[in-house]
């Protein structure tokens, strides 16, 4: 044989070689690259590896994305076939949100013709799309979601969802994560408990099928939880990108990585959860200090802390009246009666409508962040706060519509304030539940049949006469 043609034989068998090992790898852990080689995997926005090989595609931040990808683009589809290749991996994960029950959006494993995903954002978007882009079957995105916010645009049935998504977040298929024990009965699982968790998406080229399986041990249910049938060959392209995307809206979550195998046209590699790293347990929070070092993400506090009170026992408008005042107090930095201050600001709900309608809202907010705050946020916040204290009760949002506006962050999003009822031929105002300033004794506390139970006791608030009919819309602009 010649020189020339030994060459030859040697580059093609190291083609192939290269060709396979990019078709199938594995991580346990993150720490030393794919199959143990050092080839580290991609990271973007926020994502980054521990000491202790745990990927960590978001921190317990607000409104960031991190993306985790293979380094090296794959063979997903032979076009002259017209035939998408099947396809295997299984991955562990854990979820651990900032506050108990209350996480940031979710994780997603991805097939993307990028690893950078340009223009993506965070929040209800995942990491994976934009706003214009969204449904868009020219962005040639498909997605297994673990989705921890339930997202009404996108059609959520609950904030603990899985779903296959292909160009959007309208998933084609989704169910509630569980899992089918050894006996075929149903288990649920919380994707939110910091437990580690695995899943199983196996994609069937000849079938054209995908199936995705969850579980909290190692092995892998006979049972999938979705399935369902779809060709992929239109959605993807020749060569793809896999990985991972997270990310955080207002609520945060810590969306971990904790080990990877893919294969391409076989079964992925089996994941041993007891050989891979995992979460170290929680630290008790104290709630006072969070309080005390929360400044610039107050609103995030708000929402965290006052709808972890509220969400999961709020079942009465009184509820939703009591989480009113409390925004109101936290982002005021007050309480709701100030018995030494002037009777401008004897109560506050009264200070707070009247400078919303004025458009003077900003006077509101606790003097001592000294203007260090998101405008936005706190605009939100206030205006959720006077709409859950609205004088009817049928009026007052849900509190899932609560967390829902908190987590967007923008004004213009919050729908106009309903007018207050008719009553006695005309507006009787806030009178029942929101007496004017003048009209503070001292005494036992009266806010309304709405406030009653309200820890703020020392002070009465007597309705003598009505608040005049005038000026009482609280839709006025910021």
């Amino acid at each position: 044989m010649s020189k020339r043609s030994i060459l030859f034989s040697l580059l093609f068998s190291l083609s192939l070689s290269v060709a396979a090992r990019q078709d199938e790898f594995t991580y346990i852990g993150f720490s030393g690259g794919a199959n143990g080689d050092g080839s580290n995997i991609s990271l973007n926005e926020v994502a980054e590896v521990d000491d202790s090989g745990i990927l960590r595609l978001t921190n317990k931040t607000s409104r960031l994305i991190g993306h985790a990808f293979y380094p090296v683009a794959l063979r997903f589809r032979n076009a002259t076939s017209s035939a998408a290749f099947s396809f295997s991996t299984v991955f562990a994960f854990a979820i651990a949100p900032e506050y108990p029950k209350l996480g940031g959006h979710g994780l997603a494993f991805t097939i993307a013709p990028t690893k950078e995903l340009p223009g993506a954002l965070p929040s209800q978007y995942l990491g994976l799309v934009n706003a214009s882009d969204v449904g868009n079957a020219t962005n040639h995105v498909f997605a297994v979601e673990f989705d921890t916010v339930q997202d009404f645009e996108f059609g959520d049935i609950n904030d603990n969802q899985v779903g296959v998504d292909i160009y959007g977040l309208v998933s084609n298929s989704n169910a509630s994560a569980a899992y089918y024990g050894g006996d075929g009965a149903k288990k649920d699982l919380n994707l939110k408990d910091r437990f580690t968790i695995q899943a199983w998406i196996d994609y069937d080229g000849g079938e054209k099928v995908p199936n995705v399986t969850i579980s909290p041990f190692s092995s892998k249910p006979s049972t999938p939880r979705l399935s369902f049938r779809v060709d992929l060959f239109p959605v993807l392209l020749d060569d793809m990108f896999v990985g991972f995307s997270a990310s955080n809206g207002l609520l945060a979550s810590s969306h971990n990585l904790l080990g990877w195998s893919f294969k391409m046209k076989c079964v992925s590699r089996f994941l041993d959860l007891s050989s891979l790293p995992s979460l170290p347990l929680p630290k008790k929070k104290n709630i006072t200090l969070v309080i005390a070092a929360s400044i610039t993400a107050f609103v995030l506090l708000i929402t965290a802390i006052s709808a972890a009170a509220f969400i999961f026992k709020a079942s009465t408008s009184s509820d939703v009246f009591a989480f009113g005042a409390l925004v109101l107090e936290v982002v005021c930095g007050r309480r709701p009666i100030e018995p030494k201050a002037s009777s401008e600001e004897l109560v506050l709900l009264d200070r707070v409508r009247e400078r919303w309608r004025a458009g003077r809202w900003a006077d509101v907010v606790d003097p001592r962040l000294d203007g260090e705050y998101e405008r936005e946020e706190a605009a939100v916040a206030i205006k959720l706060g006077l709409w859950c204290s609205h004088p009817s009760a049928a009026a007052r949002p849900g509190m899932r519509e609560v967390v829902r506006y908190l987590d967007g962050g923008d004004v213009a999003e919050l729908p106009p304030f309903p007018r207050p009822p008719e009553s006695n031929g005309g507006l009787d105002g806030f009178a029942p539940s929101y007496p004017s300033s003048a009209e503070v004794s001292t005494g036992s506390t009266y806010l309304g049949e709405e406030a009653v139970g309200s820890a703020h006791s020392s002070l009465s608030l007597q309705s003598h006469d009505p608040m005049p009919k005038q000026g009482l819309d609280l839709c006025g602009p910021p």
